[in-house]
This record gives C-alpha cells, structure tokens and sequence, in this order.
C-alpha cells in the first residue's frame, strides 16, 4: 500500500474513506493482510483510528478476521457472490418500485448524466470508468426510495459485490450489455412504471448472475 498522510478531520472516517477506497479499486487486494500497525504507520497516525477503520470494514464485509493473521480483506466465493446478489437484487428491486413515485426530477436527470458518461466508457472500451459508473448508478437505484436504511444496505452490498466480481468485471463484452440494461432500467423510470422497472432491473441481475457462474465455471 502506497504511504498517504490523512489530514485534520475525523481520522478514523478517513483511515475508513482511504482504505474502503483503496480496497474497491484492487490496490489492496483479497487476503491483504490489515494490519493496523503496518496501516498506522504507512498513514501517519496513531493506532486506534486505524483499529477503528478496520473494524467498520469488517462490519461492512470488506474485511473479515481469519485466525491469526487478524483482519484481511475479504474474499468471496463463488456461493458467497451469488448470495450477495441475490440479496441486492431483492433490496434493489424495493427501491426502485419505490422510487417510481419518490424519485426527483434531480434523480433521473443524475442517473441520465451517469448513463451519459457509461456511454463514453463503452465506446472507449475503459473498463476501470465503467466500474465506476456502474457502482455510481446502482448507487442511485439504491438511493430512489428516500429511504436511508435502504440506501446504505444497498450501497453495503454493492461494496461487497464490486469486491467479489472484481476479476471477472475485466472483460470488455460484457459493457454493452449492461449498458443497454442500464438504459432499460432509466427508460422505465421515466415512465413511472414500477412493473418494468423491477422487469427490466431483473433481466440485468439474472444477465449478471449467468455470466458470473459462467466466468467461475471456466475459471474452474
């Protein structure tokens, strides 16, 4: 991990920020040992914000304890991403449905505006800009119910999915598609329809869940 040195504020939520940050975009990987006085030192400062960030990390599901070696960062199994999804498809699905009648005109027009800059990264073939604005999207679904329990379980198990997929998101065929399914999602939106919006976000997990068991099958 690269040294960084975190500024005034809160230092455990940004020994948190850092970290989470640092986790979702494979710079630390699963298994990476957390190690709060190696972390302490690299981020210039005491112990206990370090434990701290560690232990929400666990709370969240990015990192887990293993038996003496403490807290690493998570890794999924195959069963462990299905469950995963399954489980955002269900809490996305609400939020959606709920957000057909609570969604703003600022919330279409920010999931038009992600959908804009997806475009882009497909046409470009820019992988690490699709994961974030895939994340960024979903992120939004998760949001449209007002409904901040919702909210942040979604957002959790993004997290935790994004962490567990990450070795399969590297293949360029799947953008398309979950580009066009994205649309398919905002399309319904727009036309507050709540049975199409949870069809056509269902249509996308299933898509997600056959090329995952797909790319797990094949990498054996």
């Amino acid at each position: 991990m690269p040294r960084a040195r975190l500024q005034s504020q809160r230092l455990a939520d940004q020994a948190y920020a850092l970290l989470r940050a640092q986790i979702l975009s494979g710079v630390l990987p699963p298994g990476y040992a957390l190690s709060v006085p190696e972390l302490s030192r690299l981020l210039g400062v005491s112990r206990s914000p370090v434990r701290e960030a560690v232990l929400q990390l666990v709370a969240d599901g990015l990192a887990q304890e293993e038996a003496r070696k403490g807290a690493v960062v998570a890794h999924f199994g195959l069963e462990d991403a299905l469950q995963i999804l399954e489980a955002r498809e269900a809490l996305e699905v609400a939020s959606v449905q709920l957000g057909v009648s609570r969604a703003t005109t600022q919330d279409l027009e920010e999931l038009q505006r992600i959908l804009q800059t997806q475009a882009e990264t497909v046409q470009n073939g820019d992988l690490e800009g699709y994961q974030t604005t895939d994340l960024q999207f979903h992120k939004m679904l998760g949001s449209l119910s007002h409904n901040p329990v919702l909210e942040r379980m979604v957002g959790l198990l993004k997290d935790q999915f994004h962490l567990a997929l990450e070795p399969a998101a590297r293949s360029l065929a799947q953008l398309e598609r979950g580009f066009q399914e994205h649309q398919e999602v905002l399309k319904a939106l727009q036309a507050k329809s709540a049975p199409q919006a949870a069809k056509a976000l269902q249509k996308h997990f299933e898509r997600i869940r056959e090329s995952l068991e797909s790319w797990m099958t094949a990498r054996g």
